[in-house]
């Protein structure tokens, strides 16, 4: 995959081993369920391979944030 992309600067490519995507030029993963653009190519490689559409998360289960913890009342 490193080669194909020095030669074409396709920076992006798709695990179909574990359907993570990885971007060449920023050097990380890709969250594709997040990414409007990357959802549908993440969506045909799970139906071929699973052979069913994935489970979405939802934008505010995957982010992750500090939440103050709140004052739960006393039964008693």
């Amino acid at each position: 995959m490193l080669e194909h992309y020095q030669q074409t600067t396709h920076s992006i490519a798709l695990s179909f081993s574990d359907l993570s995507v990885w971007c060449f030029a920023c050097d990380s993963y890709l969250d594709a369920q997040l990414i409007q653009q990357l959802r549908p190519f993440h969506e045909t490689a799970y139906i071929l391979k699973f052979g069913q559409a994935p489970p979405f998360r939802s934008v505010e289960s995957s982010r992750v944030e500090d939440k103050p913890a709140m004052d739960v009342p006393s039964s008693s």
